[in-house]
């Protein structure tokens, strides 16, 4: 194995792993949505933004320029993106957020389809079919119930990132790394800064506090740099399937440790999604590997 492929792996694994308990850190902080939308992007982004500039030692605003009039985009989508993910909480289970959100890869498929005319193979024309019965039985235990909205905010959350990497697809010309990276932290901290003109900020417990700064300060720009830099050692394939451990474990630290069940319909849709996801995901890393031999 090489040490190229090694650094891929760690870095795959190392920020699935610090990810997963995000929405464990977000059930224990207890805090109103709009105090959670302010902390998380304040916090995520600026931290994100410094560790960028002194590990880079330039300036954030040369990816987004290299982009153009999408840079803008790309941001303004990043914000949204913050807003849907977290205010999805208030209204469903972190189980149903992190389903949809593991389907970020074939709604890609999708819009790089639509808008950059790229073929989709039969056996990924299949994965979205299987992995949309999926998401039709997880919604269907909804239906009716106030979580169908936060099943909505999910799936578009899902499909605004898709958008995103769509865009990012679409000028390859780019450093694509870069562009992410700092449309993510600028992004994120917009959206928080937009959110302080709104929110009330009603006291909070210093452990609330704490699950706060851990999760916006440390977990969340940790993960997301390390996810950011892994496809640049590791196959993107490869990268996405482990990527799917996510929509496991979050899930499961969850109801482990604050015994939120996610429902049976949530458990059977969900599998569906992950089993689907994970089979579609090998598949391309084997044709990956024979292509690279």
């Amino acid at each position: 194995m090489s040490s190229t492929y090694k650094k891929g792996m760690f870095l795959s694994l190392g920020g699935v792993l610090i990810f997963s308990p995000d929405a464990l850190l977000i059930r224990l902080s207890d805090v109103d949505t709009l105090t959670l939308l302010f902390s998380r992007g304040t916090l995520g982004g600026t931290i994100m933004l410094l560790g960028y500039v002194l590990v880079s030692r330039t300036g954030f605003l040369g990816p987004l320029k290299s982009l153009g009039k999408w840079g803008l985009v790309v941001v303004f989508l990043q914000s949204l993106n913050a807003l849907l993910f977290y205010s999805a909480f208030a209204y469903t289970s972190a189980a149903n957020i992190l389903i949809a959100f593991a389907c970020i890869p074939l709604f890609s498929a999708l819009l790089a389809r639509v808008f950059l005319n790229e073929a989709i193979s039969a056996p990924t024309g299949w994965a979205i079919a299987g992995a949309g019965l999926g998401l039709i039985v997880v919604a269907s235990g909804g239906l009716g119930k106030i979580n169908m909205i936060g099943d909505a905010l999910a799936l578009l959350n899902a499909l605004f990132l898709a958008v995103n990497l769509t865009i990012l697809r679409g000028h390859q010309e780019v450093n694509m790394i870069p562009a992410v990276s700092v449309g993510m932290a600028v992004g994120g901290l917009f959206a928080g800064l937009y959110i302080w003109l709104f929110a009330q900020f009603p006291p909070i417990t210093s452990l609330q506090l704490t699950w706060l700064v851990v999760g916006g300060a440390v977990m969340l720009p940790l993960a997301l740099t390390m996810l950011t830099q892994a496809p640049r050692y590791l196959p993107v394939p490869e990268v996405a399937m482990i990527t799917l451990l996510e929509a496991i474990l979050g899930p499961f630290w969850v109801w482990w440790v604050v015994n939120e069940n996610p429902g049976l319909n949530s458990l059977v849709g969900g599998s569906i999604v992950i089993l689907v996801l994970f089979i579609h995901s090998y598949w391309k890393l084997r044709l990956e590997r024979q292509a690279s031999r």
